[in-house]
């Protein structure tokens, strides 16, 4: 009778551990799901209008087009807000 005794105190902590570690892990992961920080800014060029944009897990891809008329592709980190890539398109063998 006392090892069945032993065995119910036994099985009752791991059960409580086991709750622990998984209400704790859920609430990691709720944690890395929300905005970071609150919303990011990106300093466009002055006139220029956003004309695409592609947006995946990890980047944000914006085409623009700028006051000139030029066309360029910033490529921007989605956690930090950062650019990280400018690309300035231009056609083959064009003058600029």
């Amino acid at each position: 009778m006392g090892g069945l005794k032993s065995l119910v105190v036994v099985m009752g902590i791991a059960i409580i551990v086991g709750a622990t570690v998984v209400v704790m892990t859920i609430v990691q992961r709720a944690g890395t799901l929300g905005p970071a920080g609150g919303p990011k800014a990106v300093e466009l060029p002055a006139g220029a209008r956003v004309v695409g944009q592609d947006i995946s897990d990890k980047r944000i891809l914006l085409r623009l087009r700028l006051a000139d008329g030029e066309e360029r592709l910033l490529v921007i980190d989605a956690e930090s807000g950062a650019v990280r890539a400018t690309f300035t398109l231009r056609a083959a063998g064009g003058a600029k």
